[in-house]
């Protein structure tokens, strides 16, 4: 894969782009630039993965996808294919059957390529793809989490074990493949999974109520958790499945990202708010968004990060200013992102 543009370039694209300037659409020609990373965005209200060059902020490509509320999606290592989950409802707490494939996107030719069929497991959200580029799909109506060994040319999923918990919404996995965490917002647990054994139980913990934004540290040896109506953040030994510190939040944290140096970030939902906390968890800066954020992406070789809001734009975050460098207007309702390396 070609290396990923440097920060200076990343940023004097972004500025050329006029980004600073609100949240005004990208018009073509404010920019000139010869390569460009590109974020891969969800707009689920338009039912599409769509393509943005971030030098200047336009939209180069949009692939739309069946069936309503496409949701969580993964890149696989070589950037050639996005697994894209058909949730097929609005919310979690939206009632309804839901969806029940996972949709394969051809990222060369821009194509939807080919489905996966889950059914009888609906409402498929969590989507995560191991360091093989094994697949696994989390069911929310069934409480299962399905995994296909080798998704690019499977037809049905390869296996499924039960997760131990109510409405599994989200969940890290391992770099290895071998566990999963699943946050159930209703049974207020996490539950360590075990997929290619499925003969070990479940091992559950109860963190706080409805956790759902959750990330492993960079050792995999502390899952942190949000648990959006305590209003506080758990730090989870994975081995142990022991809480060892929960500390209070801004209230209404959605998602949880932590960094390769073991910094937190924090997407607060009511506050529209993103807070940074250093690797010993101490909050070192809050960034106001204007909106209120619902998913959160890093650049993987930049200080930058990517916050999508619910007003149908994305603002672009220094991290190390702390600040908003800009915003990007979106198709409607952006949700989860990827950065694809230009």
């Amino acid at each position: 894969m070609p290396p990923a543009i440097d920060r200076r370039t990343c940023l004097s694209g972004l500025t050329a782009f006029a980004l600073a300037a609100g949240p005004a659409r990208a018009q073509t020609g404010q920019a000139q630039a010869g390569r460009s990373d590109t974020l891969l965005v969800m707009e689920k209200g338009d039912r599409s993965l769509s393509f943005y060059e971030l030098a200047s902020g336009r939209r180069t490509g949009r692939v739309e996808l069946p069936g309503e509320y496409p949701h969580e999606f993964a890149v696989d290592r070589a950037g050639t294919r996005a697994y894209v989950a058909h949730y097929g409802v609005k919310s979690s707490t939206t009632p309804g059957p839901g969806g029940d494939a996972v949709h394969v996107v051809d990222l060369g030719t821009r194509s939807l390529a080919r489905t996966l069929a889950c059914a009888p497991f609906r409402r498929l959200h969590g989507l995560r793809l191991d360091a093989r580029d094994r697949l696994f799909v989390l069911s929310e109506d069934r409480d299962v989490l399905l995994g296909f060994d080798a998704p690019e040319r499977a037809e049905r999923p390869d296996r499924a074990v039960g997760t131990g918990g109510i409405k599994g919404h989200l969940f890290a996995l391992s770099r290895d493949g071998e566990t999963a965490y699943v946050a159930n917002i209703l049974s207020n647990t996490v539950s360590r999974v075990r997929p290619f054994a499925p003969a070990e139980a479940p091992r559950i913990a109860a963190t706080g109520l409805w956790p759902e934004g959750n990330a492993l540290s960079p050792d995999e040896a502390t899952l942190y958790v949000a648990n959006r109506r305590s209003a506080t953040l758990t730090a989870l030994a994975t081995e142990a499945m022991t809480v060892t510190r929960t500390l209070p939040t801004r209230g209404d944290v959605v998602r949880v990202d932590c960094g390769p140096e073991g910094d937190v970030i924090l997407a607060n939902f009511a506050e529209m708010s993103l807070s940074l906390l250093d690797p010993a968890l101490k909050e070192r800066a809050v960034v106001k968004l204007g909106a209120a954020p619902v998913a959160l992406a890093r650049h993987p070789a930049s200080p930058l990060a990517f916050a999508a809001l619910e007003d149908d734009r994305i603002a672009v975050v220094d991290l190390e200013g702390p600040r908003v460098q800009g915003y990007l207007a979106t198709g409607r309702e952006p949700d989860v992102m990827v950065v694809l390396p230009g």
